[in-house]
């Protein structure tokens, strides 16, 4: 057992001890960060402006830096006795004193964040330093970050005997340094020889995101304080607060469950990207406190614009940077287009804040709101399952037929399009031309209807960024240059509206440019889906099992519901049976079953399909009435020339062993009518009767 007033640091190797778990002490250590995220973003609310943000971005780099290094540390050696945990609390504490000096960096006073900064830098140089001396394992890991945070700490306190600005340009030298160890020959060199618990990062990381995402609730709240429950407010809250939940399915649904792929910096990058990304969460939390003070019917304040879609713009960006180097484990399409959906909608969010300056804060606080909801949409579509186990839900059983027996129980019938793919390499998922193709009408023309508005609210943006570019509108507001770019990209031009500048002209023929090249590959996009040939191929809901010509035989029927001419007809039946081999393997083997007829030289009524039970036959049992077990399921396919469409049609189905029925057969449904005509009666198709 191990002493708990002392004991060595162990390194810790994934490979030998698995996936380690954030401790209760790694949770605690957090909190602190809670309190140093609220109280610096309270100090930027009082500072919102381009130096604000400036000071901003000064004091928060050296937070996630303190983060970071105590992260990584515990990511690497695993230790907790009395020394260690009274080592944390003095960070902790340092930490607490960043919080309070954080406000007094906006005032452009230093003394407290610059000491509490270097103490905390200190104390992972001491947690290395440490390790060091009393483990052999990873000498080269901890000594190299041990130099690394102990010079930062030496020269943050240096920085104090200086007179400003070469303080503050020394120790920006000093936290750069720091910041770009990483990226170092002799750090990638011991990363790839010490390789670190990439579970445990991602979870670290999340629990930090967690903790910032939170702050933006604790802001709502705070800032309705004193304000009353009306309606109006609530409301008002309720659409902000979507934007945070939106942030936290874009993350814990997309970027936590990632993998990082096996490239070489793809570690480094995903560790940088998460710099931003929750820098601009913490200034997201900010900005919503902001707008929920909006005056809704008015314009928004400019520096308010800026900083509520400029701080969710950047969160995008950083999310597309993570994407880029990581790939989904469950996702129907291939992660190119969930980076490019990222970095769409951000330059969409931060053409938003001139845009915002042109229409009521409600209609901004709408039209970013929407950017983010889109977000959460694309990642139903792009990954509609989850990861672990489906379970479907019975059909509801129709209401049974006089002449069908009742089945005692309802199977749902589960086709082959409908298997669930899981680890499927990104470029070999699916294109966004395969995924419209095989999807609904609803699907595609809701998705050309977003693509068409949010492309205009983008176009709208950039005319925003010159006012007065359109000569017409006076004063310019965002919907005219919405309706605007409307009028250039569908080239209707009614001529109220026009280009008036020279930047406004190179605008319109970009847009004009991708106008021309979006009704393209729509109007291409379209007439494939509604020329898309689809045979109409009705199959009976079960397979009988009967004696024809004095054998047994199994039978099933097909319909042309259409009733076009489907010229040299072909069908096959596979059965698709479990097998074990000599060698113990179970697999599935498909047996093709000889048919009475297989071809029909014109396809335009009903087909009753034949296959003799014979001693040859792999479903000989059916004969005897017995249905085989290791029969999984019977594949069924037609295929035909269509003489409307002029090309090849193919329908296919599957019957399991529940459909098959003994001592039944199909009632007829052809009847000729007193004029000589021939009438299917389809509504009784599956009907059987006894035999």
């Amino acid at each position: 057992m191990r002493n708990r007033w002392y004991h060595r640091p162990v390194f810790h190797d994934p490979h030998k001890f698995g996936e380690k778990k954030a401790t209760w002490l790694e949770l605690f250590y957090d909190l602190i960060f809670v309190a140093a995220f609220i109280h610096l973003g309270n100090g930027f609310s009082d500072h919102v402006g381009w130096e604000g943000a400036l000071r901003f971005v000064m004091v928060f780099v050296p937070m996630w830096v303190v983060w970071t290094g105590y992260t990584f540390f515990i990511n690497r050696f695993t230790i907790d006795d009395f020394i260690h945990r009274i080592i944390v609390f003095v960070q902790m504490f340092s930490i607490g004193a960043m919080a309070v000096g954080a406000p007094e960096v906006l005032e452009k006073r230093h003394t407290v964040f610059v000491t509490s900064f270097a103490v905390a830098q200190g104390v992972i140089a001491f947690l290395y330093i440490r390790s060091w001396l009393q483990v052999k394992d990873g000498r080269a890991y901890s000594g190299y970050w041990g130099a690394v945070f102990a010079a930062g700490a030496m020269v943050w306190v240096a920085s104090l005997l200086l007179p400003e600005p070469a303080a503050t340009i020394l120790r920006g030298v000093a936290l750069l340094g720091v910041i770009s160890a990483p990226l170092s020959r002799q750090s990638r060199a011991i990363a790839d020889r010490f390789p670190g618990d990439q579970e445990h990062l991602s979870e670290r990381y999340g629990l930090l995101t967690i903790i910032v995402l939170g702050e933006s609730f604790v802001k709502v709240l705070s800032s309705l304080y004193g304000k009353g429950a009306s309606l109006p407010v609530l409301g008002q809250a309720g659409v902000l607060l979507v934007l945070t939940c939106c942030l936290w399915w874009i993350y814990f649904d997309d970027v936590a469950g990632s993998r990082i792929r096996g490239r070489r910096f793809t570690p480094i990058i995903w560790l940088y990207a998460h710099l931003p990304l929750q820098m601009a969460l913490t200034a997201t939390g900010v900005a919503i406190k902001k707008a929920v003070a909006f005056d809704m019917m008015v314009p928004a304040p400019e520096a308010y614009r800026w900083l509520f879609s400029g701080s969710l713009g950047l969160a995008l960006l950083s999310v597309a940077v993570i994407d880029s180097v990581t790939e989904r484990r469950q996702a129907e399409l291939s992660d190119t287009y969930r980076v490019a959906m990222r970095f769409f909608s951000a330059a969409l969010l931060l053409l938003l804040a001139p845009g915002g300056g042109g229409m009521p804060a409600y209609m901004f606080v709408i039209l970013v709101t929407s950017v983010l909801i889109a977000q959460v949409v694309f990642d139903m579509m792009m990954a509609p399952f989850e990861s672990t186990e489906i379970h479907h839900l019975p059909d509801i059983q129709e209401e049974p037929d006089e002449t069908v027996p009742l089945m005692t129980e309802t199977v749902r019938r589960i086709g082959i399009s409908e298997t669930v793919r899981k680890g499927t390499p990104s470029a070999l998922r699916r294109d966004l031309y395969f995924y419209f193709m095989e999807g609904g009408w609803i699907r595609f023309l809701a998705s050309l209807m977003f693509v068409f508005l949010m492309t205009n609210v983008l176009f709208a943006g950039l005319f925003m960024l010159q006012p007065g570019c359109i000569d017409g509108s006076n004063p310019q507001t965002f919907a005219d240059a919405f309706f605007f770019s409307v009028q250039t990209i569908s080239t209707i031009g009614f001529g109220v509206l026009s280009p008036a500048t020279l930047y406004a002209n190179i605008v319109v023929t970009v847009e004009a440019a991708a106008g021309l090249l979006g009704v393209a590959v729509a109007t291409g996009l379209t007439f494939a889906k509604v020329s898309q040939p689809r045979a109409a191929i009705l199959f009976s809901r079960n397979l009988l099992v009967m004696t024809y010509e004095d054998r047994p035989t199994l039978l099933f029927r097909a319909g042309n519901a259409r009733g076009n001419d489907i010229a040299d007809a072909t069908v096959s039946v596979t059965a698709v049976i479990q097998e074990t081999s000599a060698e113990g393997y179970e697999l599935r083997r498909m047996y093709d079953l000889p048919l009475v007829r297989e071809r029909s030289p014109l396809f335009a009524l009903t087909w009753t399909v034949m296959h003799p039970l014979d001693e040859t036959s792999p479903l000989r049992a059916l004969a005897d009435g017995e249905i085989p077990d290791k029969l999984d399921v019977l594949i069924v396919t037609i295929h035909g020339h269509d003489a409307t469409y002029g090309q090849t049609v193919y329908a296919r189905h599957l019957y399991g062993s529940h459909d098959i029925l003994h001592g039944r057969r199909f009632v007829d449904i052809d009847e000729e009518l007193e004029d000589g005509r021939l009438m299917l009666d389809f509504s009784r198709f599956h009907h059987t009767e006894p035999v």
